[in-house]
């Protein structure tokens, strides 16, 4: 069982910079008497009920004047940490909220370190560490997708349904207790039959957790997607049409792009890294010979590629040297100059991937025909890029986004896929309690019960000073 400390930490809450507001928070046992002892108003900060808010003026060990303020006074234990807490709105601009927190600093409190405010939240009991994970995901939330999945996790969605898997592997011990601990009372028949089944459904539980986690993961960190293709197919003008601005430098000459070029792009909530890379040609230039190198680079990086070939001609062997580069299951192949008619069919462009069948749902990439010059298939473009990145949604059950949750409910999974062979050998019920313990111990660290306490600290260090 975690603890609150004593102590009382302070900090500022606001980005620092010009602005209408900054706000300087405190936090812990001793806030409130630390406020007071700097507040200036017509009452004093301990003898007001809380959430309310009060005018007066912050002033520094001598009585001057340090900003004048809005204080907003909260008891314990309804506040964000679960202690007492005081908010002091203070003018905003940097000068104004560093001048109030040092007089903070000097009558009691320290600087609270990164995400220390919600680290008491999750040490007080108010959150659980998945919550408190979503705190720092909305806060980094780069579109309102990624805003919307972060609050259902702050708001418990996720939460429960790990409330629900930990009750099915606590009947899973039970089971396998009894069995264990009064054997001559247990048919052991009738027993391994029972937890044979609670672990099938404990697994399609994980089953259910995990199937958005792709989806999950795109939504919160983002995707690259590697623009591919030998010279002149038309990258540079496909990339410049779907940021509908002019970023990559667009000539008939051949071997324009040297280097690859990256830029943001939001497609159906999902943050998205767009890379425009050299065409792959064999070269006796050094500097496109590099180019070159940091296009297959960037393309075994990708999270998606785009191979780009030119529709108004047949396939050659420089657009299969690329084909054979890249995987099938992570490529779209984009047929652009449609403008200037189809001189290649469907079946030639899945054939680069020496693919039978194409199009949606088969073995081969996806074809999509467009034309950067006309902008005619870009919204078709788009919809497969958001398809090919995300994948089916199974559900609308919250999805786990967090690499932490994900590799922890996978050890769930494993645990638990060796507890059913443990039951087909026959194996002593102690066998298969250890493996429910360690399957309970890993689903623990998602939510906080039993993650190692150097793992706390790295979470918390995502966060913002003050929050």
């Amino acid at each position: 069982m975690r603890h609150l400390p004593g102590d009382t930490i302070a900090a500022i809450s606001t980005a620092l910079g010009p602005g209408a507001v900054a706000l300087v928070r405190l936090s812990g046992d001793q806030a409130i008497q630390i406020a007071d002892s700097i507040f200036q108003g017509r009452q004093t900060l301990t003898d007001c009920p809380t959430h309310t808010v009060h005018h007066g003026r912050v002033v520094d060990v001598d009585g001057r004047e340090v900003d004048e303020v809005l204080a907003t006074v909260m008891h314990a234990p309804h506040t964000y940490t679960t202690e007492h807490m005081v908010e002091f709105g203070c003018h905003g601009g940097p000068v104004p909220a560093r001048r109030v927190l040092a007089v903070c600093l000097q009558g009691g409190a320290r600087q609270a370190r990164r995400g220390e405010f919600t680290e008491r939240a999750y040490l007080g009991g108010r959150l659980d560490l998945v919550q408190a994970e979503a705190v720092a995901d909305i806060v980094a939330a780069e579109t309102p997708r990624g805003l919307e999945m972060a609050l259902g996790q702050l708001e418990g969605g996720l939460s429960g349904l790990i409330a629900e898997l930990r009750d099915t592997l606590l009947s899973l011990r039970t089971e396998t207790e009894a069995a264990i601990d009064f054997p001559e009372d247990v048919d052991v028949r009738s027993a391994r039959q029972a937890v044979a089944s609670l672990c099938q459904a404990a697994r399609d539980q994980v089953e259910l957790l995990l199937e958005n986690c792709a989806v999950g993961a795109a939504v919160r960190d983002g995707v690259s997607v590697a623009l591919v293709g030998k010279p002149n197919v038309g990258k540079s003008s496909l990339m410049n049409a779907l940021l509908m601005r002019d970023r990559s430098i667009v000539t008939t000459s051949p071997g324009t792009t040297r280097d690859a070029i990256e830029e943001s792009l939001h497609i159906d909530g999902i943050p998205m890294r767009l890379m425009d890379t050299a065409g792959w040609r064999a070269s006796e230039d050094e500097a496109e010979r590099a180019g070159v190198e940091r296009a297959r680079a960037a393309a075994r990086g990708a999270t998606l590629s785009v191979l780009v070939v030119d529709s108004s001609a047949a396939p050659d062997d420089e657009d299969a040297a690329v084909a054979a580069a890249l995987d099938a299951r992570t490529t779209i192949v984009v047929a652009n100059k449609v403008d200037l008619g189809r001189g290649a069919s469907e079946p030639d462009l899945v054939g680069l991937f020496r693919c039978e069948i194409g199009g949606d749902g088969a073995a081969g990439p996806r074809v999509v025909w467009v034309s950067a010059l006309t902008g005619a298939g870009l919204t078709d473009l788009r919809s497969a890029l958001a398809e090919g990145l995300l994948g089916p949604v199974h559900s609308s059950r919250p999805a786990v986004s967090n690499l932490r949750h994900t590799e922890a409910l996978r050890r769930v999974n494993e645990h638990l896929c060796r507890v059913d062979a443990l039951l087909a050998e026959g194996a002593p019920f102690e066998l298969v309690g250890t493996e429910l313990v360690d399957a309970g111990a890993a689903l623990g660290e998602i939510t906080g019960e039993t993650t190692p306490e150097e793992v706390l600290r790295h979470i918390f260090e995502r966060f913002c000073v003050g929050k």
